[in-house]
């Protein structure tokens, strides 16, 4: 998200204007600390001028990626 951003040209105040999310959730998703929920990672892709299709697909394999690593930690399995 980070690169999108980036390529977007916006300050990361500008998105946090435009998405109006707190700035403290914008810069955790932005570092990598939080995983962003659909719903901001819509507005994000949005506000950015990106594909929100394109971006909600990654985010879907990405979350499915971490449910599937916490059931097979779960499990004993990992």
């Amino acid at each position: 998200m980070e690169q999108i951003q980036r390529q977007s040209g916006l300050t990361t105040e500008e998105l946090v204007r435009r998405i109006g999310v707190d700035p403290t959730r914008v810069a955790a998703v932005l570092s990598g600390d939080r995983f962003p929920s659909r719903r901001l990672t819509i507005r994000f892709a949005r506000a950015c001028g990106a594909d929100h299709h394109i971006l909600l697909k990654v985010w879907v394999d990405e979350h499915e990626r971490r449910c599937q690593s916490i059931t097979q930690r779960s499990d004993g399995t990992a």
